[in-house]
């Protein structure tokens, strides 16, 4: 598979931007299926439609006349207007439910959508476009054995150094986190599919996919809210952008729970995820658990202290003052829970965790400081890609907090909509039926069933697109801060 590559460009703002944008969301309301338009660089608006390939390409032969395919509008700032065919999307499937996202920091265009063939198997794909060219499609598909809702998608970026690179060589890492909803045996279930790339190029092939709903809190789980979760809201999970530039975050409703939920998945520097990749090896030859079960006198304190020294010395790239922190405190949690540990499951048990304490502790920001200690129970690591590196691998983890977790709105009937806070903490849920969009809002710290406003309605027509009134929604969910 060839990779997906970026070429970094500058964004011009060109006047009349605003207004070319406006006119194209003014023109009624969109088919169902088909994208919202993005704004992409010097005044370039895109658009993907769904349709079949004759309606789209009169006089195109690259698909079945009968083919639903995607079409990709480019409507550029100069005012011309260019179609391309989506590739991945000219195969014998029924292809549908489009979402766009832009990256102004790579002028990079991803579209991902979802198709279903004849034998009723179900994919999410994901594309990208740079302005003239496609790079290969890839699937990001989770179980294709079952139906799944719109996917939607959101990019984040940073910069990082391998510890056997190149002196002062730095790499970066592009993120795109895919999220769906899909059908399972216990109810509808969403999923996670974070694809890495480096300097352009895919990290790693294969497609590590979570289930999000695994990480609503135990207490949660134990004491459900009252009533159930809208059916149409379990299948509109959404992703946005977070606070901070490397994170994002996931809003959606789980059944088991009651619950609208937000979480923020993040990428730790990769100079942690080698830490702890380094850490837990170092702890597998301690061979402390048996130590341990021999009665060893100490062995405890000084395979937590070899720990710290260890700690000290592979992560020299990180700051001082973090590094120490850092160090002293994997030490205090090998001196505190080895044993706890080495009873549920042996050395591994040991190794990982002082691996996940590393990646939830350390997760610090760009610039290298701690953005904070989150609180363990709440927070998990994920896999998202390993990177081969020489004949060894680097992995990429995702760090996984969750944020909020309040009861979820009743709604009527209609499309619904997620609209998260950068943080997490606030909360939009719209539904749209007809030419009438109605929402409710709620403010950060809102758990109960009453602090959800009393709905508001919006009226789509000749003075307000469908578009604008997302847009506008969206601005007043990442106002709830």
């Amino acid at each position: 598979m060839t990779g997906i590559r970026i070429t970094f460009t500058e964004a011009p703002f060109r006047c009349g931007v605003l207004a070319l944008l406006l006119l194209l969301l003014a023109g009624g309301t969109a088919q169902a299926e088909d994208s919202a338009p993005v704004l992409g660089q010097s005044g370039d608006i895109y658009k993907v439609t769904v349709g079949t390939y004759g309606e789209l390409f009169a006089d195109g032969s690259e698909a079945a006349a009968d083919a639903e395919v995607l079409r990709l509008e480019a409507r550029r700032g100069s005012g011309t207007v260019k179609h391309y065919l989506v590739p991945g999307s000219e195969a014998d499937d029924s292809d549908r439910t489009p979402s766009l996202s832009f990256d102004a920091a790579t002028g990079q265009l991803y579209v991902v959508w979802s198709s279903n063939n004849d034998s009723t198997l179900t994919r999410i794909n994901l594309a990208s476009f740079d302005g003239s060219d496609w790079a290969e499609t890839i699937e990001v598909s989770g179980n294709i054995y079952s139906d799944k809702s719109s996917p939607r998608v959101a990019v984040t970026h940073d910069r990082f150094q391998l510890a056997n690179g190149d002196d002062g060589a730095s790499n970066t890492r592009t993120v795109l986190h895919v999220v769906w909803s899909e059908g399972a045996a216990d109810g509808e279930k969403v999923m996670y599919a974070p694809v890495v790339l480096i300097d352009g190029e895919l990290a790693s092939t294969w497609r590590r996919v979570h289930r999000l709903n695994d990480y609503v809190s135990q207490e949660l789980i134990e004491d459900p809210y009252e009533g159930e979760a809208p059916a149409g809201l379990l299948k509109a999970p959404t992703v946005d952008a977070a606070s901070e530039s490397n994170a994002v975050v996931i809003g959606f409703a789980d059944r088991a729970s009651g619950a609208l939920v937000q979480l923020e998945l993040s990428t730790p520097a990769t100079e942690l995820s080698e830490l702890g990749g380094s850490l837990a090896d170092h702890l597998e030859s301690t061979n402390l658990c048996q130590r341990i079960d021999d009665g060893e006198q100490g062995a405890v304190a000084r395979v937590a202290e070899a720990a710290r020294i260890h700690i000290v010395i592979v992560g020299r790239r990180i700051r001082s003052r973090v590094l120490s922190r850092l160090a002293q405190d994997v030490e205090n949690v090998l001196v505190d829970r080895a044993e706890e540990l080495c009873d549920e499951g042996g050395l591994s048990s040991v190794s990982s965790a002082a691996r996940i304490h590393i990646v939830i502790v350390g997760a610090r920001s760009q610039a290298g400081d701690l953005l904070e200690e989150a609180p363990t129970s709440d927070s998990h690591v994920l896999l998202a890609a390993a990177q081969p590196v020489g004949d060894d691998y680097v992995q990429h983890l995702a760090r996984l907090q969750v944020k909020s977790e309040r009861v979820a709105p009743s709604i009527g009937d209609g499309e619904p909509t997620i609209f998260v806070s950068p943080t997490g903490a606030g909360a939009v849920v719209a539904w749209e039926n007809g030419n009438t969009l109605t929402y409710v809002e709620a403010e950060p710290g809102a758990q109960a069933q009453e602090t959800w406003s009393k709905p508001y309605t919006l009226q789509i027509g000749s003075s307000l697109s469908r578009s604008e009134a997302h847009s506008i929604l969206r601005d007043r969910s990442r106002s709830l801060e």
